[in-house]
């Protein structure tokens, strides 16, 4: 896992040779271990690593043979050993222990059609020097970010994170009020948006191709099916491919030179691949989770349960109200923009404690996205097919700022900023999808390109880089999708029964209380914080006179909202404090920052 920076003038003025060691250095979190470069007159690329594989002859960047291919990844290629033997067949040996090192000579053999072979996480940025051509490129899902920009002056930047980027002295940060009204209604920018106008984020399954004059095209490689065609196949061999594609998902991220543990908040989906781990490692792993004093919301008695079921060695840290303050900072500043989903303070805190312990942590994200786990997708099946489907899945799934509350806050100057505000973002997403396909199945598609990467995926990357840690995501094996994506959601959401089949094939690992248990989305206690101990430091924000004068907002009705504190509220008052608290960051401003953070 690393950070990767560069940029390249490809017909403009300047490269700024020295941007990209500078952006290595402000995401040394993702790469403590070791640092790399490389430049010619017109780019340059650098690199900060976090050891896991190769530790002794994996440096980046890596070159080909002949010198004229160089490239960095942030991530791992889990089929590194195979492409290995596909090149030597092919009469170009790759040397060294890491998984990166087989990038350039995969691109002399396949072009730019070499990323359709990597089974993985990653962010690759590959310099061909013979053609004076930039090749960026993202992993199926998106788990590993990039982002990039047209400084002025001409060429392109890039890096993994979005503070780094803007160390470039070419790119502007005016803010994007597109962006901002996404944000407000999904607690996330989605890409390829970000909060700044001028800078976007490669969508997953992208690869992008900057010519030597300057040109720019992108093309997706893949894309999850969801075409519910597997209606017929009987439930027994459902079952059996689940189960063989997991364990090969699993097995294929255990390998690492360095120690390995496993997120596991007791339930179904950590313990499953705890519980699959553990069988095929044949020893003990660390697991680690959360706990919270708010007892509705406390899994940790149900982790310590799956851990001894385990034979894990298990630690828990318990959240309280102070963690969440002291988060707050750490979240903003590694999202780099506006980013409201609390459950990050818990990430947080549990890669903060998985760091004391090891470096690569196996997860269970991503089940609910292929398996239909989430319950808006029930609420959406309740609502009934009349209508239409952007703007009913828009009601269930918007848990921001409502949009009448949006637009009665809303000053008419910023209103007049955006395309014909009030604007559902997801009707063009719907359009992308199968009309023909069932509601479900569409919402979940939509999700799979929005959801799960800009919300989820997000918060798992800068939340577990923040504290060094890699994080592995089985479920989110491309061959795994494939196959359930293909399975209709009638099969998975059955009656109020979520992940009928994932449950099934759980039954074969798990004891009975896991598979029985409520289903539990990693949250924190927001509305009771909110109530008591976070409400005079959100209070104070949003309130402050430069809150106030920001220009999103009518003074008058802001205050007036912020006053009533209304329990129905929480989650907007928490998604406009991120926002507020977001531009006080970027400013440096020091009014109603909150508590020093004991675990940022």
């Amino acid at each position: 896992m690393c950070g990767i920076a560069g940029t390249a003038a490809l017909g403009g003025s300047a490269v700024h040779p020295s941007y990209p060691n500078a952006a290595c250095a402000v995401m040394a979190h993702r790469g403590p271990d070791e640092t790399g470069s490389f430049a010619t007159g017109s780019t340059a690329l650098a690199m900060c690593r976090l050891k896991v594989l190769g530790l002794h002859d994996g440096s980046q960047p890596v070159h080909s043979d002949d010198g004229t291919v160089v490239a960095v990844l942030n991530g791992e290629i889990y089929n590194h050993h195979g492409l290995r033997e596909f090149l030597a067949a092919r009469g170009r040996p790759v040397r060294g222990g890491s998984d990166a090192q087989v990038l350039p000579h995969l691109y002399q053999e396949l072009g730019e059609d070499f990323v359709e072979r990597l089974h993985g996480m990653f962010a690759v940025a590959l310099y061909d020097i013979r053609r004076d051509r930039l090749v960026l490129a993202t992993d199926r899902v998106g788990k590993k970010p990039l982002f990039h920009a047209r400084p002025a002056g001409g060429g392109v930047a890039f890096a993994s994170e979005l503070p780094a980027l803007l160390l470039h002295p070419g790119i502007g940060r005016e803010t994007d009020p597109v962006a901002v009204d996404q944000y407000l209604s999904y607690r996330v920018v989605p890409a390829p948006r970000t909060v700044y106008r001028q800078v976007r984020r490669l969508e997953p399954a992208t690869v992008a191709v900057f010519g030597p004059d300057g040109t720019e095209r992108q093309r997706k490689y893949w894309e999850f099916a969801f075409s519910g065609e597997l209606t017929d196949v009987p439930e027994a061999e459902l079952d059996d491919t689940v189960d063989a594609l997991l364990q090969q998902a699993v097995r294929d991220r255990l390998e690492s030179e360095v120690p390995l543990g496993a997120m596991l908040s007791g339930g179904l989906d950590s313990s499953l691949v705890t519980a699959v781990a553990t069988r095929q490692l044949g020893r003990p792993l660390h697991t680690f989770s959360v706990g919270f004093e708010h007892a509705a919301f406390d899994e940790s008695a149900h982790a310590l349960a799956m851990a001894e079921h385990c034979g894990t060695r298990h630690h828990v840290y318990r959240i309280g109200p102070a963690d969440a303050l002291a988060a707050v900072d750490t979240v903003l500043t590694h999202m780099g923009e506006p980013y409201a989903f609390p459950s990050a303070i818990a990430a947080s805190c549990m890669y903060r404690l998985a760091a004391q312990h090891v470096t690569v942590v196996l997860t269970g994200d991503g089940s609910d996205e292929i398996f239909c786990g989430y319950g808006r997708y029930r609420r959406l099946r309740d609502l009934g097919d009349g209508g239409d489907l952007a703007d009913r899945y828009e009601r269930v799934l918007v848990d921001g700022v409502p949009g009448p509350l949006k637009n009665h806050l809303y000053t008419d100057a910023f209103a007049a900023r955006l395309p014909g505000h009030p604007h559902n973002y997801l009707r063009d997403r719907f359009a992308r999808t199968d009309p023909a396909a069932p509601d479900l199945d569409r919402a979940m598609h939509v999700d799979s390109g929005f959801w799960l990467p800009d919300a989820q995926l997000v918060k798992i990357d800068r939340m577990s880089m923040a504290h060094s840690v890699e994080p592995r995501s089985p479920f989110l094996d491309h061959r795994l999708i494939d196959y359930v994506s293909r399975v209709p959601a009638a099969r998975k959401l059955v009656g109020d029964q979520e992940k009928a089949p994932l449950k099934r094939v759980a039954a074969r690992y798990l004891p009975r209380r896991v598979l029985d248990r409520r289903k539990q989305e990693l949250a924190v206690p927001l509305e009771s914080w909110l109530g008591a101990e976070l409400r005079p430091v959100i209070s104070d924000a949003l309130l402050s006179e430069a809150a106030l004068e920001r220009g999103y907002f009518h003074p008058d009705r802001l205050r007036a909202v912020v006053r009533e504190f209304r329990p129905e509220h929480s989650y907007a008052l928490w998604t406009l404090f991120m926002l507020e608290r977001w531009h006080q960051l970027r400013t440096g401003a020091p009014e109603t920052a909150p508590a020093a953070a004991s675990l940022a």
